[in-house]
């Protein structure tokens, strides 16, 4: 699975955790952040497109609150960025949302439960385990959601 991450200052160290976890699970990754922090605003926007492109199968995003990154990269056409902070809420992105990007804050999570949060968002599939709601429900619900998303 290919996935772009990048974090600004206040994500970095935490982004550093998840993305050394993603590369030891063999994971492809591009950090746009390799070298230094950028701006939350120039994060968002960067993974927002190339996920948008379909550039890359999943985006994994980091600020101080996660919401600034969240913001920026759900202003793109196909992206459905969450902002979890559980590892419950990471799994449910995907579960009931098909959510493509994840964002975390570095204010509120540690290294253990970020990769925790991680783990999830990249191992549980759409519409399955759901007992609040059907598949099917879940799959018109997501057709309606794209629907919105192209009429914008």
């Amino acid at each position: 699975m290919k996935i772009i991450v990048g974090a600004d200052p206040l994500g970095y160290s935490l982004k550093e955790a998840v993305k050394k976890y993603l590369i030891s699970e063999g994971y492809e990754v591009t950090d746009i952040t390799e070298v230094k922090p950028i701006a939350y605003y120039e994060v968002g926007s960067e993974v927002g497109q190339k996920i948008s492109k379909g550039q890359y199968e999943r985006g994994i995003i980091f600020c101080g609150t996660g919401m600034g990154v969240n913001i920026c990269a759900n202003k793109y056409k196909g992206v459905f960025c969450g902002l979890c902070e559980s590892v419950m809420s990471a799994g449910l992105c995907r579960t009931i949302n098909n959510c493509n990007v994840l964002a975390l804050g570095g204010l509120f999570n540690g290294e253990y439960k970020a990769i925790e949060m991680v783990k999830a968002f990249l191992n549980t599939e759409f519409a399955e385990g759901f007992s609040e709601a059907s598949p099917d429900f879940l799959k018109d619900s997501l057709l309606e959601v794209e629907k919105i998303d192209k009429s914008i």
